[in-house]
């Protein structure tokens, strides 16, 4: 096949960039529906990067395209799409390879969850996979989006306006479903707004929230309210979430190997573009291996990245139950424990807890808190209180940039120490 071109749209969720995307993302549609009635393939091997606005100016567009192409190592043939991770862990995010047949299988997968396709409003941003995905979704329910836009933050108006869309159109089509896709803040700051605009929510068939933790009490006033909130894990390389409440999407298979969560089936990424080797795909069929630390009993509970492990003492420190040790005691809804260097104990447990109350002042009633439920042991011997924790583009927790926060608020002698 001859050498890709790449378009680049921009992304985000203002209505202009939300409709140049979906209009690409359309004309693959109709190449893979073409494809798959009559055998034709593509002519030009065209793949389309969804990128932030700012790189799609007229101004810049040809030397981000070239910045982009830079980057790229290797192109498997099979790729449509190049979707950027968020790199909220290690700050290096990798361009993903995605196959428009693999976000087709995600979005089929996902319609038949959640009862049948149906319209989705777009409220994430579509140069990450979990905005693009409702894009790919409306092309399978052969819908148009309904665009909340969210550019300048969280907009209860403009969300209630795309519910109402959807209920308006039941008038007309009585089995029309509705469909939304939000990550946890969002749904905490919906909450939060309550009255008209959680009662129009409840209104929806599904509310999809991914992309990192959910506060349990957030989860919690989110169900109690009447939101069909619908939890879901997943990565771009696996073409956003592909398990449900715990459950694998219909052709998706997941198991726990050494720890750390695999899965496989149609909706898996092509490769990552960006490293000359490759993707680590294991053997025993094509199963990703992810970073991610987990378990299955009936349904999958996700315990927290393995390389979020921290080594303090020669005693590996798992950051996810000391998490939820510090929330369920009351101390702080949002927390990240993160591990600070250190000469003697290698790294330090440091709790990063959004809290108006000073650091010196709740950090011994953190370290018990935790000391009680953890053991002592794992206790956090430092306690930062931050207004908010950084977060990407997507709202999931920057680790990188919560540790240099850390760090700098330790520097400065605003920390709890033991």
């Amino acid at each position: 096949m001859a050498h890709p071109e790449l378009m680049l749209v921009p992304g985000g969720t203002s209505p202009a960039a939300v409709t140049m995307t979906y209009a690409a993302v359309h004309k693959l549609w109709e190449f893979f529906t073409r494809e798959e009635k009559t055998g034709q393939k593509r002519g030009r091997w065209i793949i389309v990067a969804p990128r932030p606005p700012q790189e799609c100016l007229p101004s810049v567009a040809e030397r981000s395209n070239a910045a982009l192409q830079g980057r790229i190592e290797h192109m498997p043939e099979g790729v449509d799409v190049i979707v950027e991770t968020s790199g909220s862990t290690t700050g290096q995010p990798h361009l993903v390879g995605l196959s428009y047949r693999a976000l087709v299988a995600s979005a089929r997968a996902t319609h038949k969850a959640l009862g049948g396709p149906g319209r989705w409003i777009v409220a994430l941003p579509v140069n990450h996979i979990a905005g693009l995905q409702t894009l790919v979704r409306c092309c399978v329910a052969e819908s148009s989006p309904i665009i909340a836009d969210m550019s300048a933050g969280f907009d209860a108006d403009a969300l209630a306006r795309a519910c109402r869309t959807i209920i308006d159109g039941r008038e007309r089509e009585p089995a029309l479903r509705g469909y939304l896709s939000l990550v946890p803040k969002q749904l905490a700051d919906a909450v939060e707004v309550g009255g008209e605009l959680v009662d129009l929510l409840a209104q929806l068939d599904a509310i999809l929230v991914g992309g990192a933790h959910i506060p349990a009490a957030v989860h919690h006033d989110a169900v109690a309210a009447g939101l069909p909130v619908v939890t879901t894990y997943g990565m771009t390389e696996t073409g956003g979430g592909c398990v449900y409440d715990g459950r694998a999407l219909p052709g998706v298979d997941m198991r726990i190997r050494d720890g750390r969560i695999e899965l496989s089936g149609p909706v898996l990424m092509e490769d990552y573009l960006d490293v000359k080797n490759g993707a680590s795909f294991v053997e025993g069929g094509r199963w990703l291996r992810t970073g991610d630390t987990g378990v299955i009993n009936g349904t999958l509970t996700v315990y927290g990245r393995a390389d979020d492990v921290i080594i303090s003492g020669g005693t590996n420190v798992s950051p996810a139950p000391i998490r939820h040790a510090i929330i369920d005691s009351g101390l702080a809804e949002y927390v990240e424990v993160v591990g600070l260097a250190d000469q003697t104990w290698g790294q330090i447990v440091t709790a990063v807890i959004v809290s108006d109350q000073p650091a010196k002042n709740i950090g011994a009633a953190v370290r018990e808190a935790v000391a009680q439920e953890c053991g002592r042991q794992v206790a956090p011997r430092v306690v930062v209180t931050v207004d908010s924790l950084p977060t990407t583009e997507l709202g999931k927790p920057a680790r990188a940039a919560i540790t240099e926060l850390a760090v700098a608020e330790r520097a400065a002698g605003r920390a709890w120490e033991r």
